[in-house]
């Protein structure tokens, strides 16, 4: 990591994200990043995220990620907000943001667009807002800088979202929706039938879609696949017991959760945190 800049509720970074090349880590609050060079994949359970230079990427509360096929010259810009200052910008964060950014994670700007220009220069305030951080007014100034952020994405980056989710076919965005419900659902809500309600098809209708799109996955097998990328998270990256997690993942108690890790994992959950350490 080449630099750090750090406050109770802020994070400024440029970083080859060596932490998250072991073990999935849980996202509390808000991040954004900048790739600078090199390539690497960002696996937020389901899918991978690909990071060449000048993508950006935003990861709400509750994901989980991990890093892979990296080349030895990756680098990031990063920033990110606590759960705290999270909870106070959120009201700005329009739901229609938060359905794009799962549609579409990672966006790829010309190397002479203004919203490249953008996002570099407001590293370089994250930078600036860090390492003032001893003044009075810093959080105002932080929070107000991470909320302009997010409505710039919405104003500038949305519209052409729109295009791409105009662009593709109805069993294409069926499937899209379907990812990003489990991405926002997953941790309470584990029967397909919820899934396929929310999407108004039958579940055979969508077993169909997600076999195809998937290269032949069911839909349970790829919640059951972010569910435990959320158990490995939660694992490496908290202290929560076992029955707090269960809890947390709406896991009827703790030997279920155990049982469930064991079969997808073919470890228990204790066993993989204590291979962590």
């Amino acid at each position: 990591m080449k630099y750090t800049y750090s406050t109770s509720d802020f994070v400024y970074a440029e970083s080859n994200l060596r932490h998250l090349r072991q073990t999935p880590v849980r996202v509390e609050g808000c991040t954004v990043m900048l790739c600078t060079q090199g390539y690497g994949k960002i696996i937020t359970g389901i899918e991978g995220i690909k990071l060449v230079p000048n993508t950006t990427t935003m990861f709400f509360c509750g994901s989980s990620l991990s890093l892979a096929d990296v080349s030895d010259d990756f680098k990031v810009r990063q920033w990110r907000v606590s759960q705290a200052l999270y909870n106070e910008i959120v009201p700005a964060i329009p739901p229609s943001l938060i359905d794009y950014l799962m549609h579409i994670p990672a966006y790829l700007h010309a190397s002479d667009a203004v919203s490249l220009r953008f996002v570099q220069v407001s590293m370089d305030m994250a930078q600036l807002l860090c390492e003032e951080c001893s003044l009075p007014s810093s959080h105002i100034r932080i929070r107000n800088f991470a909320t302009n952020y997010i409505l710039y994405l919405l104003d500038y980056i949305g519209p052409y979202l729109n295009i791409s989710k105009e662009g593709r076919s109805s069993r294409e965005d069926l499937y899209r929706r379907f990812v990003a419900d489990i991405y926002n659902f997953c941790e309470r809500e584990h029967d397909l039938q919820f899934y396929a309600s929310r999407l108004c098809i039958s579940k055979r209708y969508l077993s169909q879609i997600v076999r195809e799109a998937s290269g032949g996955h069911t839909p349970k097998q790829l919640i059951d696949k972010q569910l435990v990328f959320k158990i490995k998270s939660l694992l490496a990256s908290t202290d929560s017991t076992l029955s707090q997690i269960a809890c947390m993942l709406h896991f009827p108690d703790q030997s279920y959760l155990s049982r469930f890790f064991k079969r997808h994992a073919s470890v228990y959950p204790s066993e993989y945190r204590k291979s962590l350490r």
